[in-house]
């Protein structure tokens, strides 16, 4: 079979497949509408805490009034001491916990730390980050306006204004960091698995018939990321700063890596069956290993390594390099080239394991 005829016959087998084009196509283009959807509002609003207030002052309940009025967070139970508000935290009745605890006007005033206590359950980052925004502004604001006004005793101005600006996320926004970080991750995965119900199985394959195999996959994952950067990253609003070349060297590098490695993956299985039994459970460890979400820096040696041997890793780090931090397209080549170089690997070994041409 010559690579001409493969690569038209891989899109007949696709197209004539109903499970296999919602695996590979309608699958990947589900995920990026559903996976950014639970950050869309990257702001809460009207998040419960539950307030302990020691010993009421002016101070302190102008501070609560500020939170009450805050449209991040509102006041879900006033606690008669820390033990309630951890059980209502714990009941999940509220996000967190404010403490203002006795002597903080006194505190402040000396110009010491005031001892406010925030505690806040992590499990939903976004709430997370309201409460603390607003817990900060709140109390920021009352110091100033209350403790300034020179009633008891005059605060001193700072000399200088701290003026924080993000440099790749403006609005700090969650989904603008993790739906570009996770994109190659499901492009990949989406291809791999379809690729297994597709060839899983198959053996003693002619090397054209391979490359063309490898060809009709690469154009769809090419295509389907295309689609991602070009329309799915414009309605999340994703911060996006690659010009349109660079964009199609990313697809077209990773629409050939991915199919790669699809193919490698599909040639290790001895039936579809096998194969979705064994590959699905490995994007969520493939997602941990990109380092979007622990820092690579902080993984050992060995596990860094092991995610940069992922085509998605290396396709992830060029995209969040040119496309959402601005790089020049030279400072994303070393991850270009090795996702290539991936690829081409991982079609070779392909190859091997089918004993083409044999």
């Amino acid at each position: 079979m010559t690579v001409r005829t493969s690569f038209v016959d891989t899109f007949r087998r696709i197209a004539a497949s109903r499970q296999i084009v919602l695996m590979i196509v309608l699958a990947a283009l589900f995920y990026g509408v559903y996976y950014p959807a639970p950050y869309r509002q990257g702001h809460a609003q009207d998040v419960a805490i539950a307030l302990v207030d020691e010993a009421p002052t002016p101070l302190t309940r102008a501070m609560v009034a500020r939170l009450e009025a805050s449209e991040a967070v509102r006041v879900g139970a006033y606690a008669s001491d820390l033990s309630a508000a951890r059980a209502a935290l714990m009941r999940r009745e509220v996000d967190g916990i404010v403490l203002l605890p006795a002597g903080t006007v006194q505190r402040a005033l000396r110009g010491e730390n005031s001892g406010i206590a925030v505690w806040v359950n992590g499990t939903y980052l976004v709430r997370a980050k309201a409460i603390g925004t607003a817990v900060e502004e709140a109390l920021t604001d009352s110091l100033r306006d209350d403790l300034g006004a020179g009633r008891r005793a005059p605060v001193p101005e700072a000399s200088f204004t701290v003026v924080s600006q993000p440099m790749f996320n403006p609005d700090l926004a969650y989904d603008a960091y993790i739906f570009p970080a996770v994109t190659p991750v499901i492009l990949q995965q989406t291809l791999l698995f379809g690729a297994a119900l597709l060839f899983a199985g198959y053996r003693r394959v002619q090397r054209s018939e391979l490359i063309g195999q490898w060809l009709a996959l690469g154009t769809i994952s090419a295509t389907l990321a295309l689609v991602y950067f070009g329309w799915f990253f414009v309605l999340q609003d994703v911060p996006r700063q690659a010009s349109l070349a660079a964009l199609l060297i990313v697809a077209l590098v990773g629409g050939g890596a991915f199919a790669g490695f699809a193919l490698l993956g599909a040639s290790l299985f001895r039936s579809p069956r096998e194969a979705l039994l064994v590959l699905i459970p490995t994007s969520l460890p493939i997602f941990f290993l990109s380092g979007a979400t622990w820092p690579r820096q902080a993984m050992p040696q060995w596990i860094e390594w092991l995610g940069g041997l992922l085509p998605s890793t290396q396709i992830g780090r060029a995209l969040l390099l040119l496309d959402q931090m601005g790089a020049p397209l030279p400072a994303a080549s070393d991850s270009l080239l090795l996702a290539a170089a991936l690829g081409l690997s991982a079609l070779v070994a392909a190859m091997v394991t089918n004993r083409a041409g044999a």
